[in-house]
């Protein structure tokens, strides 16, 4: 009989395939695994309760649901961020809660820049009237020469700095702001370091890159948008409520914002057609899609079993434990 037991609660979104991965490493460190398909909190107590170690992608995990896990000694969050648990109310209960901060970085640092050309060539929208029979080569809002523009980065851990890798290549000016980061860093990528009201000042391009919390929601705002250049670009692969959707709406009506790509959105999924964004030719949207290839979905199961094992099997505390 095994020692130990994990429990990923919601495995529905992830493809299955790959489960194996976790299955081979938990079976050698003999550990029981289980791929439950929890959609509620009271799905996963039924199956998890007894759990010593859960995996989770979005199931949110508060206190008082926290409180009813008898044995856990950790949460595993599929992904970087990891707003869906409540950790300070973890820490209480004695759970260390574990994200995988580097598992999806060049995918996700891919996406905002595949986003970033999207809406400033046009692309989506020249396929779109092409398919109508319209050849316009100049339609819609300004497109812009790439060297001349400074991309203006939000946020500057992992991700962000592998943008402002892939920004440099396309020979444009990269500032970034991040208070939490030393000035170090930003000397180390060849950065400069900015306050938030100069970087709103001085970029063409907004790229967000922040966790969600209660200093980044809606930190993209009609004030915040105000004090961008006309015409500005926004990007976010971030969390959707780090823009007020309907302040954002507004300024890519007025033209104060020529476009946006967005991979994450208030109130998602979006399976409306009717969504007010879907019916803007100067926004490309993706289902919060930034983080998916082959690669990063093995990555993702090897970081969950490697964190799993370190913590019950070597009583370790890994790197990426963010309540230490």
């Amino acid at each position: 009989m095994a020692k130990f037991k994990y429990v990923l609660v919601d495995s529905h979104p992830l493809p299955s395939e790959y489960f194996y991965v976790e299955e081979e490493m938990f079976e050698k460190a003999g550990i029981e695994c289980v791929f439950a398909e929890c959609k509620t909190p009271e799905e996963v107590l039924a199956c998890a309760k007894d759990a010593d170690a859960i995996g989770m992608v979005g199931v949110p995990m508060m206190a008082d649901f926290l409180k009813q896990l008898e044995k856990c000694k950790v949460i595993v969050r599929f992904g970087v961020g990891y707003d869906s648990v409540d950790i300070k109310a973890a820490a209480e209960c004695g759970i260390m809660v574990a994200n995988m901060p580097t598992y999806c970085m060049d995918e996700v640092a891919t996406h905002v820049m595949a986003l970033f050309l999207d809406i400033m060539r046009k692309t989506t929208m020249h396929d779109k009237n092409f398919r109508k029979g319209i050849w316009d080569g100049g339609l819609g809002y300004e497109s812009r020469r790439l060297s001349a523009l400074t991309f203006g980065i939000v946020g500057f851990g992992n991700i962000a700095r592998k943008v402002a890798q892939y920004a440099k290549g396309f020979d444009m000016k990269v500032v970034a702001y991040d208070p939490y980061v030393p000035d170090s860093v930003f000397v180390e990528n060849s950065v400069e370091c900015v306050t938030i009201h100069e970087l709103y000042a001085v970029a063409d391009v907004v790229a967000l890159n922040v966790p969600l919390n209660d200093e980044t929601k809606h930190l993209i705002n009609k004030d915040s948008i105000a004090k961008m250049k006309d015409g500005v670009f926004i990007v976010n692969c971030a969390r959707g409520p780090v823009i007020k959707t309907e302040d954002l709406i507004d300024a890519l009506n007025s033209g104060k914002v020529a476009a946006a790509g967005l991979d994450v959105f208030e109130g998602e999924p979006i399976t409306d057609p009717d969504y007010p964004l879907c019916k803007m030719d100067n926004v490309v949207l993706t289902p919060h899609s930034a983080y998916n290839s082959r690669e990063a979905i093995i990555a993702q199961h090897e970081c969950a079993a490697d964190t799993v094992i370190r913590i019950l099997c070597n009583a370790e505390i890994p790197y990426n434990v963010v309540n230490k």
